[in-house]
């Protein structure tokens, strides 16, 4: 006899989340550009939401200003994304995702997205259809 699987509130967090970073890490560990994880982060960010501050970024993701500022640079040190001085205020910048970087962050985004379906294919369509009804349940859970 198999054990059920539990609903404690709880036990599904601890479960989802570390089915994520299982997940996360699989995937990455495909990865073949230079960005690393913070800046694909962060620029996602910037091509879902637009230009933002580094202190903006740096709230959002949930990391120091000092750590974004470097990941910043990072990205626009490879051209995907650039500083512009804030007409409003002379001290800041404001950061863009560039055209090559929305590119690579599509391109990238089209090789996870292989990678994930290539997996998913090797489920049955019972299976495959569990894991959808997961993500529509989940879709709240997500959005604030």
């Amino acid at each position: 006899m198999t054990d059920a699987p539990k609903t404690d509130a709880t036990d599904l967090a601890d479960a989802v989340l570390t089915m994520h970073g299982r997940l996360r890490r699989s995937l990455l560990a495909s990865k073949a550009d230079e960005v690393t994880a913070s800046q694909t982060a962060a620029l996602g960010r910037l091509l879902r939401y637009g230009p933002a501050t580094v202190a903006d970024l740096a709230r959002a993701e949930g990391v120091r200003p000092q750590s974004m500022g470097a990941t910043v640079q990072a990205l626009v040190d490879l051209g995907l994304a650039e500083r512009q001085a804030d007409p409003t205020d002379g001290r800041r910048s404001i950061i863009s995702a560039t055209q090559a970087g929305a590119t690579a962050r599509e391109a990238t985004w089209a090789v996870r997205n292989r990678e994930l379906a290539d997996r998913l294919a090797t489920l049955s369509e019972a299976d495959r259809r569990v894991v959808a009804r997961a993500m529509a349940v989940l879709g709240p859970v997500v959005e604030p």
